[in-house]
């Protein structure tokens, strides 16, 4: 092996490669040590490539480490990266420092990391470093020696420091403080010829051009863009995109009486005109709720206190409004699990193997009719065997007689019930229906107090999913947590094999299930809420509720199964849906309009992307410079971060395009180019 004219042998190898991750562990803990690698490039003569990045966050951050990693696939460049956003780099909007300290992750710290650890299938090389609980010990110990500003200034902070555990849910703000600290050692990572450049800013609109082209800021700054990543994120929507909104807004607008709030960020919303004892229709349940009701009870100077049973009790302010809660479903997200398994989460059906055999078949598939079937049975599969391993003595029957049986039927088969039925007692079988939709329901409603059965009905469910999901002798859900995890985890892997129609079941069903199910918030939270219920500052309306407005009591309106409520205000706990044609975003329309992007097929509004996370614009032309990721992309992705030790979907994928943005030409070819020139002819004619 030939290295700069001299022969490698296979010792000399062995002690290079010791060095080398000597090396990057150095570059982790003291980033300020120059990387001799780098700095011997610059004695040679180089070409010049200008990346820009169109938000900040942590996907950008996670890409930009990845670039670091595999930085030796660009040679002879200097590599000059831009970060264009308006939030703090690293963290972004979402995870910014400036919000409430009450604010939590619904992730215990254990369970974030910003590295691609040596768990992650993927061609860079390994960068590990820890985790956000061991980032916290690191600082508890003194030996963090670039520990964030605002963690040793902030009160709160340092108090969240000395008695954050690993099992604990972090705030955001603690949160940004290590989405930022780990862009920083990013940055750091880049030393010259490259340079990484970071502008608070927006970017407005991009001039392609037949070499570099330009990305124009709010700022009136230009600049010079080889490659283009779009990573903006959750979007903002155009309120005249969304009908109810705007009926809404409008009705509010024209009564002092009424009061409402559309789809949005519950950070950045202000509720200062919603008065003390104000009733309030509340339109989702989801972990936007959760979010809601933190702000207005404890955030409005509300507290809780234990009591003897273990439950809380809820102290009021005086400032509280009333909360009347409907969604959907009924009920909110389910509880994170506290109890844990050590079962090893190895695919057994669901599988890229098996997806290729269905696609052979069958062609193009279909999520519900042949992808569905095999994430349920494999879900299944990881809750029967942790039930099997730690409650045999409530079972009937061998767990081996068991998965010789289930290994031959297919979940919707007939004899999958008659399989769980002979060996499992009923409270304990796993039916995805029951829950998807958890309240069982008598039909017709009795006739009297119909409205207090709704409300009592809901409470039970809490307390229900408590028992069972916040016990340490219940490792049955976790494992059920797990599975659904590594299904998502091979969802983007086999994307390509959906048809359309397949894709948008995946868009519209499966995030919104998946995170009912296993996204959603700390115990401690449905405790709170559960208080609140109990002094009367939140009600619950049921499942099959519909928001509206009643001209006749010129009030908003909620139908639910026992009848119609009014209140003169109504909130929208939720995100504005992510639509490229319908986004406030000014590059994307401009992006739009010229043709460089377009809607993905099936009508989710997403960005219609290639398998490199190229754009896809008008007459289905690929633009091989121009990038995208994010909520607002299309083909299935996993978020940002993830969990450590996990073969974790974001990382793999986010070295997946740091490859692809190094090894990709950064100018057009003749046909691209003619393309471009064909497409302005147009536009003028």
């Amino acid at each position: 092996m030939s290295l700069h004219g001299r022969t490698m042998t296979y010792a000399s190898l062995q002690v290079s490669t010791l060095s080398w991750r000597l090396h990057r562990l150095l570059i982790w803990r003291y980033p300020q040590i120059p990387d001799t690698h780098r700095m011997a490039a610059q004695r040679r003569k180089m070409t010049e490539r200008h990346i820009v990045f169109i938000g900040g966050g942590p996907r950008t951050a996670i890409i930009l480490e990845r670039i670091s990693a595999n930085r030796a696939l660009l040679n002879n460049t200097a590599l000059h990266l831009h970060i264009v956003d308006p939030f703090p780099a690293g963290a972004g909007r979402i995870w910014r420092e400036d919000q409430s300290p009450l604010l939590k992750l619904n992730s215990r710290a254990a369970d974030v990391t910003m590295f691609t650890d040596d768990s992650v299938q993927c061609l860079g090389p390994a960068n590990n470093g820890p985790a956000l609980d061991q980032w916290v010990q690191l600082i508890r110990e003194g030996q963090l020696p670039d520990v964030p500003p605002l963690v040793l200034a902030d009160p709160l902070l340092q108090a969240e420091v000395a008695t954050l555990g690993a099992g604990d849910f972090p705030t955001r703000r603690l949160q940004s403080c290590y989405l930022r600290w780990f862009f920083a050692r990013v940055q750091a990572s880049f030393t010259a010829p490259d340079s990484i450049k970071v502008h608070q800013d927006s970017a407005v609109d991009l001039i392609p051009g037949s070499g570099p082209h330009k990305v124009l800021l709010a700022s009136g700054e230009e600049l010079v863009a080889d490659q283009v990543v779009l990573a903006q994120g959750h979007l903002d929507a155009k309120m005249s995109s969304d009908a109810r909104a705007s009926e809404f807004s409008a009705r509010a607008d024209s009564a002092d009486h009424l009061g409402y709030i559309p789809p949005g960020y519950t950070n950045d919303i202000n509720f200062e005109e919603l008065l003390p004892g104000t009733e309030v229709l509340v339109s989702g349940m989801g972990l936007a709720f959760t979010d809601l009701f933190v702000l207005l009870f404890e955030g409005r100077g509300g507290r809780f206190e234990p009591t003897g049973s273990g439950e809380l009790r809820y102290i009021p302010s005086g400032r509280e409004p009333r909360l009347l809660a409907g969604s959907r479903r009924g009920v909110p997200y389910h509880s994170k699990i506290r109890s844990s398994t050590t079962a090893e989460l190895t695919a057994r059906y669901f599988t890229e193997e098996a997806v290729a055999e269905l696609h052979a078949r069958h062609g193009n598939l279909d999520f519900f009719a042949h992808i569905w079937p095999l994430v349920a049975k494999e879900t299944g599969y990881f809750y029967y065997r942790e039930l099997f391993a730690t409650r045999p003595d409530q079972l009937r029957g061998r767990w081996a007689d068991f998965l010789a049986a289930y290994d031959r039927i297919d979940w919707y088969f007939p004899e999958r019930a008659s399989l769980v039925a002979a060996f499992v007692a009923p409270n304990d079988r796993l039916e995805f229906e029951d829950l998807e939709s958890p309240l069982p329901l008598p039909r017709p409603l009795p006739a009297q107090g119909h409205g207090e059965q709704l409300n009592k009905l809901v409470s039970e469910h809490i307390q229900e999913d408590l028992r069972l999901r916040d016990s340490p002798d219940r490792p049955e859900y976790q494992a059920l947590f797990l599975g659904l995890l590594r299904c998502f985890v091979t969802l983007p892997l086999v994307h390509d094999k959906f048809s359309q129609a397949g894709r948008a079941q995946l868009a519209k069903w499966w995030q919104g299930f998946f995170s009912f199910v296993d996204s959603g918030p700390p115990a401690h939270r449905l405790r709170e809420l559960l208080a609140l219920h109990e002094s009367g500052f939140v009600r619950f309306l049921g499942p099959e509720t519909t928001f509206g407005f009643d001209t006749e009591h010129q009030l908003f309106s909620a139908q639910t199964l026992a009848g119609a409520v009014h209140a003169p205000w109504l909130i929208e706990a939720r995100l504005p849906s992510t639509n490229i044609s319908t986004s406030t975003d000014p590059l994307l329309a401009s992006l739009s309009r010229q043709g460089l992007i377009t809607e993905e097929p099936g009508g989710s509004g997403k960005m219609h992307i290639t398998s490199l996370r190229q754009a896809i614009g008008r007459g289905g032309r690929v633009q091989r410079w121009l990038f995208a990721t994010g909520a607002a992309v299309g083909r299935f992705q996993a978020g940002a971060f993830s969990r450590p030790q996990s073969n974790s979907a974001p990382f793999a994928d986010s070295d997946a395009l740091a490859r692809e943005l190094l090894a990709a030409p950064a100018s057009m070819e003749q046909w691209e180019l003619a393309g471009t020139v064909v497409q302005a002819h147009h536009s003028i004619a």
